[in-house]
């Protein structure tokens, strides 16, 4: 796995000591650095009412001050991982997105607002599932409330299937990330309710058929796969209380609006207990 040049990135918008552990973590599993990058700026629409740059430089001020905090956690937790400090001037979805090209991943946290509203609409959570080069993890608030730490959990790598996106991509990414762990992969596929039993037996099979050439590829992971016809959001969301990761794949298409495109995901994402990637369909691996 050549994974040397390729940082995993956090986008951190406060200390987010959470976050920045899931990181780290995430960074030691692949062997690879971590770039730490802030973003300040005036959205273009308020600059107009401010003249000189004093709130900038406040702004800036402030930027240095997390990324002293975020330096502190890790000089105590990591001190052998490699890390760059990125303070840029600039709006985060654009920063981000442009620090997606080199990145191994882009994990990202809450900030003033929840965390699955950023993803189903604000500027750049959604943003960067939407476009991102690469997969996009976000670890939700209900862990940084104390629901348990990012990369403690020991209950697996869940991959759902759906229909509506490709399965190579989020399998792809699950089965690497369950590797890398030592854990159990779970993929889970949600038939629709009225699903009838012959076709019910010919998904199961044919899940059954992709996940055994998958197998070949990874042949120390372990995996479980449910197939279900019951509600898929319920399932989904119990799935997440233990596991470690959650693994949903993004639309094909990037003309229509993802929360209305993922319907699922996005139910998911609003209640899952654990970290969640999105992962676009062309992602080819580490």
């Amino acid at each position: 796995m050549n994974t040397a040049s390729r940082p995993v990135v956090v986008g951190v918008s406060s200390k987010q000591g959470t976050v920045v552990r899931y990181a780290l973590a995430e960074a030691a599993r692949l062997k690879t650095s971590l770039r730490v990058v802030h973003c300040y700026a005036l959205p273009i629409q308020a600059a107009e009412f401010y003249v000189g740059g004093d709130v900038l430089d406040s702004m800036r001020l402030s930027g240095e001050e997390v990324i002293e905090e975020v330096q502190a956690i890790i000089e105590a937790e990591s001190p052998e991982i490699e890390v760059a400090y990125v303070l840029a001037n600039g709006m985060p979805g654009a920063v981000l997105l442009a620090e997606s090209a080199t990145a191994q991943s882009i994990v990202m946290g809450a900030d003033d607002i929840p965390w699955f509203d950023r993803m189903l609409g604000g500027e750049i959570s959604g943003h960067l599932a939407r476009k991102a080069s690469c997969p996009v993890v976000v670890v939700p608030e209900v862990d940084q409330r104390g629901a348990g730490q990012p990369g403690v959990r020991h209950g697996g790598v869940v991959v759902t299937i759906d229909g509506d996106t490709s399965a190579s991509s989020p399998l792809r990414y699950g089965f690497e990330q369950a590797d890398i762990r030592g854990e159990i992969l779970h993929v889970l596929h949600a038939a629709p309710a009225a699903t009838l039993q012959d076709d019910f037996d010919n998904r199961r099979a044919n899940v059954a058929e992709i996940l055994a050439g998958w197998a070949e590829l990874y042949p120390d992971v372990r995996v479980l796969s449910s197939l279900t016809s019951g509600d898929p959001i319920e399932t989904c969301v119990a799935a997440t209380e233990h596991a470690s990761l959650v693994v949903i794949g993004r639309p094909h298409s990037h003309t229509v609006l993802f929360a209305l495109a993922r319907p699922l995901a996005m139910q998911v994402l609003r209640r899952a207990h654990c970290p969640v990637a999105v992962v676009a369909s062309d992602y080819r691996g580490a």
